[in-house]
Parts: structure tokens; C-alpha cells; sequence
């Protein structure tokens, strides 16, 4: 009797799974100014699954050495080439920072994407705001652009996709308008 129930639960599991698109990306923060010179190192793991022509089931986690987040949402595309997000879910942090723990978390993410522009807009609220703001012109393998992050500053970007890869290689030069810190950023993604 066992098997026969959990065979139903195989059966949506799999077709849950199916097509779903993963994006793994891993980014370094890399302080250059006098006083701290430390690499902050944060992994995250997005996914979506489409649920409709115009509707996919998404998911967010994010870890870095004083902060974890995980968020799930749906991404509403009322044209191809533009996209609504919300997402809602827990975060924890260390306490020691002064920080709260375990708090709910939520963001609104906005994405234009053409053929040779991307614009991605990401707003968060929780224990702290956060925003991070990324606009690229694509040219072939490369795009420029340029980003404007909270906690982290302002500055130019670059990619660099992998021909015949899943992965694209990033960096940013930055300067912090909260502390007049500067720094840079290295990154990659993986797309599933």
C-alpha cells in the first residue's frame, strides 16, 4: 500500500523537476581601501519552473559568511521581453552584527530583456533593504554596462560569456557612496 502512494508523489515530483532552469552564480567582493582589504565570497542558486505562457514558479538562496536567504515567488511576463517578480521567504544572519535572525524577507525583481540589452532591477526588504540595479548592452560574447548595488557602490561592468558554455565570467570596479570604500567584484554564473 505504501508504494502505491508513494508512486503518485514520484510521478509529480518528476514532472515538477521537469524544465526546470537553475542558475548557480558565485561572486567575491574584493575591499581595496586601506583600512580593511577582505574578500566577502557569496554563493547563490536560482530556479524557475514554468507554470503558464505568462507565469513561472521561482526560487532564491543566497549564503555569504554574515548572511542566508531563502525566498520563492512567481514571475509574471506580460510581454517577452519584460518580466514581474515577487518572492517571499526567511532570512537568518549572524547576531553578532547586530542583525536579527530569522525574519521574513521579501523582494520585487523587475527584468527588460532584448537582444542586446538587459536590464535587472532587484529590491529586497527584510531585517535591512537592499537593491542592486545591473544594465548591460550585449555584444556577442561580451556586454558592458554597469551596476549600482547597496552595501557594495557604483561602477562599470563587464561580461564575458563562454562560447559554447553554460558559464559567463563578471567584474565591476566599485565605489561605495556610504563610506567612500572602493572596490571590485569577480563573479560567475552557471546557467542550467
Amino acid at each position: 500500500m505504501k508504494r502505491l502512494f508513494l508512486l503518485p508523489l514520484l510521478l509529480i515530483a518528476n514532472h515538477l523537476l521537469a524544465q526546470v532552469s537553475v542558475s548557480l552564480h558565485h561572486y567575491d567582493y574584493y575591499d581595496i581601501s586601506a583600512n580593511t582589504k577582505k574578500i566577502k565570497s557569496t554563493v547563490s542558486v536560482y530556479a524557475k519552473k514554468n507554470i503558464g505562457t505568462k507565469f513561472n514558479f521561482t526560487s532564491f538562496s543566497l549564503v555569504n559568511n554574515k548572511w542566508g536567504e531563502s525566498l520563492i515567488g512567481l514571475e509574471y511576463m506580460p510581454l517577452k521581453w519584460l518580466s514581474f517578480e515577487g518572492e517571499v521567504g526567511i532570512e537568518t544572519n549572524i547576531e553578532s552584527y547586530g542583525y536579527k535572525r530569522n525574519l521574513i524577507r521579501r523582494a520585487e525583481l523587475v527584468t527588460v530583456s532584448t537582444n542586446k540589452f538587459i536590464f535587472l532591477g532587484t529590491f529586497e526588504q527584510g531585517s535591512l533593504p537592499w537593491f542592486d540595479l545591473r544594465a548591460l548592452y550585449l555584444l556577442k560574447q561580451f556586454g558592458i554596462g554597469a551596476m549600482a548595488s547597496q552595501y557594495y557602490g557604483i561602477g562599470p561592468l563587464v561580461q564575458y560569456h563562454i562560447a559554447k558554455s553554460h558559464f559567463t565570467l563578471w567584474s565591476s570596479a566599485i565605489y561605495n557612496w556610504d563610506n567612500s570604500d572602493y572596490g571590485s567584484m569577480l563573479g560567475i554564473y552557471y546557467r542550467m
